[in-house]
């Protein structure tokens, strides 16, 4: 005699392959069918199309590979403004002349050796391709498994609470320019490609601020419970922040007064 299928064997599944319960089956999810790198979507008359793209297929695979050029971008952005900020005014991190130079290159050094890095040893290699999924899966609002979806709703949480930073970017070139001295050859080429490089920062930021609200809004897979919040993690941003960047002015000018 051949054993019949028991109900939860013929249940539909998420991408991650966690069985649909009945109430989430009736809110119009779609079925969703799993085959080796790829999520594949196969909807029926019984799953109505959801509003994010939850069954969207994703070759994880492919995201690794082009994450692997992108994620270069940002390094190398913050080592452009470093430049710009030295050829404009001498500075960088507080220091001045040739030291802010050694340490400019310092940093340049960082970021060629991070990639080399992360394609040589395993376990940074497994780190980089991760942060990558986890990125990815926020940008396309895609639900990338079980093993992931608590680092993306971290992501989409502390996003949100430094979108503050937005603000604050284009306080940031103009801070340069008034510092900069304006008499050699090279400057005014450098404050072009300075604005344009926090340009393209804010950019970036707005994007990821409006991917993190749209997945607070409406995380992909099943519902569950938030993770946890560390204890420092409300300093990020709101009135905590405030009172920290307030009790900072209070220390440099009472300090300032007593010199």
């Amino acid at each position: 005699m051949q054993a019949r299928p028991s109900p939860s064997d013929r249940r539909p599944t998420w991408p991650s392959g966690d069985q649909i319960t009945e109430g989430e089956g009736t809110a119009g999810v779609r079925r969703v069918v799993v085959a080796g790198n790829r999520a594949q979507d196969v909807g029926g008359a019984a799953y109505p199309a959801p509003a994010v793209a939850d069954g969207a297929d994703v070759d994880w695979v492919e995201v690794e590979r082009r994450g692997r050029v992108t994620g270069l971008l940002l390094p190398a952005l913050v080592v452009v403004l470093g430049a710009c900020r030295v050829l404009l005014t001498g500075d960088y991190a507080g220091l001045h002349g040739a030291a802010a130079r050694s340490l400019l290159l310092a940093v340049v050094g960082l970021v060629l050796a991070a990639p080399l890095a992360a394609a040589t040893v395993p376990v940074l290699r497994a780190l980089r391709d991760t942060a990558v999924r986890v990125q990815h899966a926020l940008r396309a609002h895609v639900d990338p498994g079980p093993g992931l979806r608590a680092r993306v709703d971290v992501l989409a949480r502390r996003s949100l609470r430094l979108r503050w930073t937005g603000r604050a970017l284009p306080l940031l070139p103009l801070s340069v320019l008034v510092q900069a001295d304006w008499d050699g050859a090279r400057a005014l080429p450098a404050a072009v490609v300075l604005v344009v490089a926090y340009a393209v920062l804010a950019g970036w930021h707005h994007r990821q601020v409006a991917a993190a609200s749209r997945w607070a809004a409406d995380p992909p897979g099943p519902p569950r419970a938030g993770p946890p919040i560390p204890w420092w993690e409300p300093w990020l941003g709101g009135r905590r922040l405030l009172g920290l960047l307030a009790a900072y002015v209070l220390v440099v000018v009472v300090l300032t007064l007593a010199a």
